[in-house]
């Protein structure tokens, strides 16, 4: 009886692996077709907000926010909102972008978010590991300190990414100008993420603001792997429990709205 009920089980997890391999594909393709330009924009994206910030810096004859380096210290701020908003921002627009196939049965919603998903973050974790390595040559030096954190660092990262993706793709399908309303936090959630400054070097109630930004805390464990001695301003547990909030309700309202978001 046991092997019984093992056999759909497996065959039911094979078929949706199938659906979601057949998915990353479809979106590989959508995302670059037959060019390599698309790519080739992902890596000067992140390089223009280095050149940009560096150049200022250079014209101003800034300080340092913190550390030796201004180019560590943008590149790994850089990284830790951008990576996480790019990943979020276009799986969190799969359910839209895929609507022709949700009509297929075996074809779930949550299987769109999560081979936009799992596309988007291999693309990412190539393009920082191409960045970081870069950045050791260029210095002669070690810029990841704490490999163990930054491991936690990135799976949190991703964590958070996907959880508030599928948040906003069940929103985005059922609430009219959902979208539209998170296109204009962007640049503000930007600027509020500390990267461009140090967030621990803020007056006390400026932090508390800053506080609740979830992506604040992406961008403090980011660096908190590059640096020996950075005095964070972060929060494990808060963008952990908040992610796990996110992808709940995500969860809830898909099963519940299904039939809705699919029509």
């Amino acid at each position: 009886m046991a092997l019984l009920a093992e056999k759909p089980l497996s065959y039911a997890l094979r078929e949706n692996a199938r659906v979601i391999s057949a998915l990353v594909v479809r979106s590989a393709v959508t995302r670059f077709g037959e060019s390599r330009l698309g790519f080739i924009w992902i890596l000067i994206e992140p390089a223009a907000y280095v050149g940009i910030f560096l150049l200022i810096h250079t014209q101003l004859k800034a300080h340092v926010p913190f550390g030796d380096n201004a180019l560590l210290f943008i590149l790994a701020g850089v990284f830790g909102f951008r990576m996480t908003r790019g990943i979020s921002r276009k799986t969190e627009r799969a359910i839209i972008s895929n609507q022709p196939m949700l009509t297929y049965p075996l074809v779930r919603p949550l299987d769109t978010l999560v081979a936009t998903f799992l596309l988007e973050t291999t693309i990412w974790l190539i393009i920082c590991s191409l960045f970081m390595v870069g950045l050791a040559i260029s210095l002669d030096r070690d810029v990841i300190v704490y490999p163990g954190e930054f491991a936690e660092g990135m799976a949190a990262i991703l964590y958070f990414a996907f959880s508030f993706a599928a948040f906003n793709a069940t929103m985005s399908a059922l609430v009219p100008r959902y979208d539209t309303f998170l296109s204009m936090l962007s640049m503000p959630l930007m600027l509020l993420s500390g990267v461009f400054f140090m967030p621990a070097e803020m007056p006390p109630g400026f932090q508390a603001v800053l506080w609740w930004n979830p992506f604040l805390h992406c961008v403090e464990w980011f660096r908190t792997s590059t640096y020996l001695d950075y005095h964070a301003l972060l929060s494990k547990s808060y963008l952990l429990g908040l992610s796990t909030a996110l992808l709940t309700a995500a969860l809830v309202l898909e099963r519940l709205f299904r039939r809705k978001i699919i029509d």
